[in-house]
């Protein structure tokens, strides 16, 4: 029987205190998480907090990436974090961005081609030319933010002397890649031929689902979590 606590929404409460094995099983998608900080199974009977301080991380930012994976709708309590959160917050967006970019991008485009095979040439070209867009607007996104934004904010952590504040704008220039891939969904849902398999179509539609809603918390911890961490730190060099 599980041990871990649940509140009265019938949500898991995530604590230091319970295992890294309960965690899991509270969720299983948490395990992303520990892929992209490359903490290594197995875990024994450790707690969530044991198993920080083993890889040198704040439990309660660990904690709070949980939350926001696991859907939990609790406001982040940034009083609880600190700036010295930050080099592990753009660790966990970095090590994301590989992830998409030559995991998730890669098995979409897989699926992408094997529909393909069986759609005639104006289904083709329409599918091929929304997943194109699609794509390409996701690597400029990610390029953006690994040539511009992350390399500006290990400056700030450097403590080097910033002359033009820089956090704002990035933000700013943050845009949202969630929207373009449902007009992709829906012409795999309503308007590929019925030669393509339900298995082929399920598959396909599954890693499309489940990326929309990877990127979705990936936006919400930029901006709800490693924006004022940034800005902290922004106002600390400025000082």
């Amino acid at each position: 029987m599980n041990s871990y606590k649940i509140d009265g929404n019938h949500e898991v409460i995530f604590s230091q205190e319970m295992t890294v094995a309960e965690l899991l099983d509270a969720d299983y998608r948490l395990l992303s998480i520990l892929e992209r900080l490359d903490m290594q199974l197995p875990f024994g009977d450790i707690s969530v907090g044991q198993m920080c301080e083993r890889y040198g991380m704040s439990a309660e930012l660990f904690l709070t990436i949980c939350r926001i994976y696991a859907k939990v709708e609790d406001d982040i309590v940034l009083e609880r974090l600190s700036v010295d959160d930050l080099p592990m917050v753009l660790r966990f967006l970095e090590s994301s961005h590989s992830y998409y970019l030559d995991v998730v991008l890669p098995r979409i485009e897989r699926g992408i081609d094997e529909v393909l095979a069986l759609c005639d040439v104006r289904q083709r070209l329409l599918l091929r030319r929304f997943y194109e867009g699609y794509a390409s607007e996701i690597r400029e996104h990610l390029a953006y933010e690994e040539s511009v934004m992350f390399p500006y904010m290990k400056r700030l952590l450097a403590g080097e002397k910033i002359d033009n504040p820089m956090v704002d704008e990035c933000m700013d220039n943050h845009t949202d890649i969630c929207e373009k891939i449902d007009d992709m969904k829906s012409i795999i849902i309503k308007y590929l031929p019925e030669s393509c398999s339900i298995h082929q179509r399920c598959g396909l539609l599954y890693d499309i689902y489940t990326m929309r809603e990877d990127l979705s918390h990936h936006t919400r911890l930029e901006m709800e979590l490693l924006a004022p961490l940034a800005l902290e730190a922004e106002r600390r060099v400025k000082l």
